[in-house]
């Protein structure tokens, strides 16, 4: 019986964690990712000095993904 999850809710792979996820799940921003105005707002919470409306704006869907994504490994 399997003992992991191999593939993400998103279906992007984070290779530090090999086959298997364990350990903290890179995407615990999942309830975060529900549409692109929670995305903008918890980028925002996160560090509001960094991700600016500007930088928000010209960022896409995949960049904001990856960006929760990226806050969870850190």
């Amino acid at each position: 019986m399997a003992q992991g999850q191999v593939v993400s809710a998103y279906g992007i792979v984070d290779p530090r964690r090999g086959r298997v996820q364990v350990g903290v799940n890179p995407h615990g921003e999942k309830v975060n990712m529900g549409s692109i105005t929670e995305m903008r707002t918890r980028l925002t919470t996160i560090n509001a000095g960094y991700y600016t409306a500007a930088r928000l704006d010209a960022m896409t869907l995949n960049d904001l993904v990856y960006a929760l994504k990226d806050s969870v490994t850190k």
